[in-house]
């Protein structure tokens, strides 16, 4: 029996307890923390010291709207909706209004952003703290696209501060959410790019604002003008609505929705409108896919075997801290340890038939699972294009290079090529 040392993962192994920022101590309802600047922020006068400017200024929106037979139809009140966090860069065409199926938008167009350069770790922790946020809500926060007939909106993650002026920016005045797949941007690359409660807030306020909603006069609020690395939250009370980082009074986008929650249309019940756009929470009933990419099921290795694994994993909530267990043959299922990358390492693997075994369970408890098989022999596998003697290597066990072997005879030249390489002469 190997023992299960074989398996070496790729990065460290956090709890999601870990990765999330404590929401013990609600933002909506506690003290505002004393905060120092770590970094010169980008300010305009008025805003609080230490903070830095939430949105960029937008260009006039063009009056022309792009035609598309992609346009999706508007979404019915208190319905679920998607958010897209794209860590993956992207590259900008036109149209009127924005579209994230096509990755399209009336500003920043030509632009190109870079993938987020920060790692798995990061991106998973601002997606638990914005699900988080969000969980009373029937919003799915994920980093995996979805499929292009969905509508969702996109948040672009990428970019620095430096380059476009502020932390994000959104198109706003979408009044019940009645274009349901427009793209927002958060930039928090370069010198931010280790924020994760900021990057939280940063990509839920701009999404907020192609929602529909504005900016509100209350610190340690998601919708306030400016902010940090701190925790905030939506809130709950019926808060002034404001235009700019100076807290400059201003009227509402959407005053009719406002109305309804507040006395004054000039208000702004953040966790209110939510609720009556999206309804109630969602809830993962959806168990993960895992596919294998590489190496091949029944690839032949020479003893002793060192590869990597990789795994294509699709989920509702992908990506996410799963628990993972691996194991071989016939031995017992081990503990589960949690589980970020999408691959993991295989060393020292002899010479054997070795059955692989993989579970992951989501953060919901939905599990999936998947076999397959590695040969390791003595003798090095052929060269590419090389002469094998007769028999095939790197893909499936029971599949043959050329010849057109098939049958009962094929299955004794395989098991004759499978013993020739564990015993050369």
């Amino acid at each position: 029996m190997i023992p299960t040392a074989w398996i070496l993962l790729t990065t460290p192994l956090p709890t999601a307890a870990d990765l999330a920022s404590d929401p013990a101590s609600d933002p909506a309802s506690d003290p505002a923390p004393e905060r120092a600047p770590e970094r010169a922020p980008l300010l305009a006068s008025g805003s609080p010291p230490g903070l830095h400017r939430m949105d960029a200024p937008l260009p006039p929106r063009p009056t022309r709207l792009t035609a598309s037979p992609r346009a999706p139809a508007a979404r019915e009140l208190g319905t679920p909706t998607t958010l897209y966090v794209n860590f993956d860069g992207i590259e900008l065409s036109e149209c009127n209004p924005s579209r994230s199926q096509d990755n399209c938008h009336w500003y920043n167009v030509g632009e190109t952003i870079a993938p987020f350069s920060g790692s798995v770790q990061t991106k998973v922790s601002v997606l638990q703290a914005m699900r988080r946020d969000v969980d009373e809500y029937g919003i799915r926060v994920t980093g995996q696209r979805p499929d292009p007939s969905e509508a969702y909106t996109m948040v672009v993650y990428g970019g620095t501060e430096e380059r476009f002026g502020a932390l994000g920016s959104a198109p706003s005045g979408d009044c019940g959410d009645q274009s349901p797949s427009q793209i927002a941007f958060a930039h928090l690359d370069g010198a931010l790019v280790e924020w994760v409660n900021g990057g939280a807030t940063t990509a839920l306020h701009e999404a907020a604002h192609s929602w529909g909603l504005d900016h509100i006069q209350t610190e340690r609020s998601i919708m306030f003008p400016s902010g940090d690395d701190e925790p905030n939250a939506f809130r709950g009370e019926c808060a002034p609505v404001v235009t700019d980082v100076n807290l400059s009074p201003g009227p509402a986008s959407c005053p009719e929705f406002n109305a309804v929650h507040c006395e004054g249309d000039d208000l702004q019940n953040a966790r209110a409108l939510l609720g009556q756009l999206f309804g109630g929470p969602y809830v993962d009933t959806q168990a993960p896919t895992v596919d294998l990419v590489e190496p091949a099921d029944g690839q032949y290795f020479q003893a002793p075997a060192d590869f990597d694994v990789v795994l294509e994993i699709r989920d509702d909530l992908h990506p996410q801290v799963y628990d993972a267990s691996f194991w071989l043959n016939d031995e017992p299922k081990p503990q589960a340890r949690p589980f970020l990358e999408d691959r993991f390492a295989v060393t020292g693997l002899p010479v054997g038939t070795w059955a692989f075994h993989v579970e992951l369970t989501d953060e919901a408890g939905n599990a999936t699972r998947l076999d397959f098989e590695i040969e390791v022999g003595e003798d090095p596998p052929p060269e590419p294009g090389g002469d094998d003697g007769g028999c095939a290597v790197g893909g499936p066990r029971w599949a043959r290079s050329a010849g057109g072997v098939s049958g009962p005879l094929g299955l004794v030249v395989l098991l004759l090529c499978v013993a020739r390489r564990r015993h050369p002469r």
